[in-house]
């Protein structure tokens, strides 16, 4: 695999390939490597938790923003000395 392919994968697809690759070692090696497969399978899941969390954070967000609610967050967000929320930066696209 290329660097720059390395690169491109997500940190959820490389902990997956590493555990086809720990399988196989299993197989091939037995129990020794059942603790590094457990704690790949933990770390998978946490990420696998925090992509839906960050997905359900932007939905709630595009959802309050397409309302035309996002005037007075930004404004008191600005007020606070905050960054100032932009289309970009709430993640809605130009049309």
């Amino acid at each position: 695999m290329s660097v720059q392919v390395h690169d491109q994968l997500s940190i959820i697809e490389r902990i997956e390939r590493a555990l086809v690759l720990l399988a196989y070692f299993i197989e091939l090696d037995g129990d020794v490597r059942l603790p590094m497969y457990e704690k790949f399978e933990a770390e998978l899941e946490e990420h696998k938790q925090a992509l839906a969390t960050r997905q359900r954070a932007r939905r709630r967000l595009a959802a309050y923003t397409e309302v035309g609610a996002a005037g007075p967050i930004r404004e008191r967000v600005h007020a606070l000395g905050g960054p100032i929320l932009t289309a970009k930066a709430s993640g809605e696209h130009a049309s």
